[in-house]
């Protein structure tokens, strides 16, 4: 197999996961041009169509499902033969890519993996975006790893390594509270404009845990999403409540621009896993990164703890 072959593969890979010519091009950092002229040139050294296009959709052949299928263990067969050799040379090289939730990636995984990346400069990293929803299909996405952030781990055929606690709390500006009065029970939220995060409460329903048990209040507001630092955001600017896990807002806690709200009542309490595939020849590189993030995880994290002033 030649070299434009492989390269090739690399780029039909991109494309069939993405579903995008646009997005494979981005991820290599070449045009888009340039991605249908790779494309065209696999196609027509198998002598077979891969991909039929349109200029509104795009979906595989069979021909190209039977490449898809194949392509992946092919390439990770070539990549594993070239590390071992490059390994030789004492040096670590190659690309690991890793899926985190966009808060906790950028405010707690991007530290991490930058001084991953002073340690091993010859190795590149990654981050895309992984959901909650998508976490079982991670492996399919092209990724090496994936962040995820769950009440309660599901079965299933990846490894997965604890990485933190995530505890959660109801938060508010001080402006919001003054102007709204005294939030003294959980039942009381149903008087307030909560924000409310679509992934983790679609019915509305939020459920608080304190010394009688658990409580369950329905909430309502004029702000919805899915993306959290959105409702932070807005919490923050005093359009009311919302419920984040204290590594979203540690610092706004620490600097007064959120208050703690029913302190004596929590959210369920998130956990935070890396989760990779269960295959045996695990890459240098990603074995390394691994043992990286058991050490980072064995160290403990101010915003695994409740912020000592929120009460």
């Amino acid at each position: 197999m030649s070299m434009d072959e492989l390269r090739c593969l690399k780029t039909f890979l991109e494309v069939a996961r993405r579903n995008s010519f646009a997005g494979a091009a981005g991820h290599f950092g070449v045009s888009r041009a340039s991605v249908t002229k790779q494309i065209a040139w696999l196609e027509k050294s198998f002598n077979t169509k891969l991909i039929n296009r349109t200029t509104k959709q795009m979906g595989l052949t069979r021909a190209g499902e039977k490449v898809l299928e194949n392509a992946a263990a092919l390439l990770e067969q070539y990549e594993g033969l070239r590390e071992s050799v490059t390994n030789l040379s004492g040096e670590v090289s190659g690309e690991i890519r890793i899926g985190v939730p966009p808060s906790f990636g950028t405010r707690r995984m991007l530290p991490v993996v930058s001084e991953f990346l002073q340690k091993y400069p010859e190795v590149s990293v990654s981050l895309t975006l992984l959901t909650v929803r998508k976490e079982e299909t991670f492996v399919e996405q092209g990724l090496d790893v994936g962040i995820i952030i769950v009440p309660v781990l599901r079965d299933s055929s990846h490894v997965a390594i604890p990485l933190a606690q995530a505890p959660q709390a109801l938060v508010a500006s001080p402006g919001y509270l003054a102007r709204h009065g005294p939030i003294q029970h959980p039942q009381d939220l149903s008087e307030c404009n909560c924000l409310i995060n679509l992934n983790k409460s679609p019915t509305g329903i939020w459920t608080l845990n304190g010394s009688q048990g658990a409580v369950s209040v329905r909430v309502m507001g004029n702000l919805k999403s899915d993306f959290g630092d959105s409702l932070k955001d807005a919490a923050i600017a005093g359009l009311g409540v919302s419920m984040h896990p204290y590594y979203m807002v540690a610092e706004e806690l620490e600097k007064g621009l959120l208050k703690v709200v029913l302190p004596d009542y929590l959210p369920t309490s998130l956990d935070i896993y890396a989760i990779y595939s269960s295959r045996k020849n695990i890459q240098l590189r990603l074995r390394l990164f691994l043992d990286f993030l058991r050490d980072w995880a064995a160290h403990p994290k101010a915003w695994e703890q409740p912020f000592a002033g929120s009460r």
